[in-house]
């Protein structure tokens, strides 16, 4: 394992975007796609002046004021995995979206496609400090942040159905558990999980299904 201080982490955000978001108009487009560089500066020895590594990457969507559009209809225009979320939060658990204020307060939906640590850089929760920093910047209106709990299906790694996949599966929705996420739906890839940024409802626990 390669050691890395998180305060020298450095994330480079990318964005594409033509024209105004628009979910009546442009409902493929609206959802913002965020691609982010994960880079630390190393420091192999105390005299060293630093090294810079690549330690991973993500992809990351945020769709504005998610609790007063048409959810289901905006995300299922894009792709089968967001149409996946769009039918999670915006027909099977709309009440996640209440939970969060999203429908009174108008805040931002973040949904995290991918999060990739370099495997000689895991163990040291980079994962967690990358996406609180993500949520301290492009995501300061996010009121949710949404989930798959899904290892790579990778040609070297354990099949789908497996023993081996079910146990990636489970140590992928500790870890993320660990962050402060609740599992809510399940399905043969993982576990769909959703993280409140503030204090919601009466209760502090969501409750699966």
């Amino acid at each position: 394992m390669i050691v890395v201080d998180p305060e020298y982490l450095t994330l480079s955000y990318r964005l594409s975007y033509l024209g105004m978001p628009d979910a009546r108009e442009s409902p493929e487009t609206y959802p913002l796609e965020w691609h982010i560089d994960i880079h630390a500066t190393v420091f192999p020895d105390d005299d060293s002046d630093g090294e810079e590594h690549s330690v991973g990457s993500a992809v990351i969507y945020t769709i504005l004021k998610a609790g007063r559009i048409d959810l289901f209809h905006t995300l299922d225009a894009v792709d089968q995995e967001l149409a996946s979320f769009g039918e999670l939060l915006g027909v099977m658990r709309p009440d996640l979206l209440d939970e969060a204020g999203l429908k009174d307060l108008g805040g931002d939906l973040m949904i995290l496609s991918s999060l990739l640590i370099n495997p000689d850089y895991r163990g040291q929760w980079l994962g967690h400090h990358v996406l609180w920093a993500v949520l301290a910047t492009i995501g300061r209106s996010v009121a949710l942040v949404a989930l798959r709990a899904s290892p790579l299906l990778e040609d070297d790694g354990p099949e789908e159905g497996t023993p081996e996949h079910e146990a990636a599966k489970a140590q992928l929705r500790s870890y993320w558990e660990t962050f402060g996420f609740v599992p809510v739906l399940q399905d043969e890839l993982g576990d769909y999980m959703v993280y409140f940024t503030a204090p919601h409802g009466d209760s502090e626990e969501v409750v699966p299904i």
